[in-house]
């Protein structure tokens, strides 16, 4: 039963990576000289940003982690079960998350979006971005590290190349008990 849920969530989240999203994406621009604004809301795959005297909130192409509190119970039982985890172990992953990001993005970090909503129709919501930091994607660092599964927005051609990248870091991680991997369920 859990190998076939592990495989449905996997089309799934496949599926949500390809979906072509309701308005087109603006051109790729990039964002140098961001620092992360230690802000209430900031997880590790989402988290405000200072940018060119403004502010912005970015979420990661690509990578998912856990949340970082009960919050939201359908996505904490959601990413358990992705890992084969506990809830409890789920938000504590998801703390280890906010810190690995926080920690990563000490320093500053540059930011390639197409401006697109996370979620459509809200004038000032979220926006997608690739976050590199030393010229490493987090997104990747994340997966790597077994703090992330992967799940979000595709970003077209370039889609397939990097699940197949995250596919690979995810099987490492996988294979040597890294982060959520290195978890047994209590």
């Amino acid at each position: 039963m859990k190998s076939y849920l592990v495989k449905w969530m996997s089309v799934v989240a496949l599926a949500c990576l390809f979906a072509q999203p309701a308005v087109a994406a603006k051109p790729w621009q990039t964002l140098s000289g961001c620092h992360l604004v230690d802000y209430y809301t900031n997880d590790g795959d989402s988290f405000r940003v200072r940018w060119n005297d403004g502010e912005l909130t970015v979420r990661l192409y690509f990578a998912d982690t856990p949340e970082s509190n009960t919050r939201f119970r359908d996505r904490t039982k959601a990413q358990a079960a992705y890992f084969g985890i506990t809830e409890a172990q789920s938000v504590e992953v998801g703390m280890m998350a906010k810190t690995f990001t926080r920690d990563a993005l000490k320093g500053g970090f540059t930011i390639r979006t197409r401006w697109q909503g996370v979620f459509s129709g809200q004038k000032n919501s979220r926006k997608y971005g690739i976050v590199s930091v030393r010229g490493q994607d987090l997104a990747e660092l994340l997966v790597a590290n077994g703090l992330a599964r992967i799940h979000g927005m595709g970003i077209g051609g370039q889609t397939w190349e990097e699940v197949k990248r995250l596919k690979a870091l995810e099987a490492q991680a996988r294979k040597a008990k890294r982060g959520a991997w290195g978890m047994k369920k209590s």
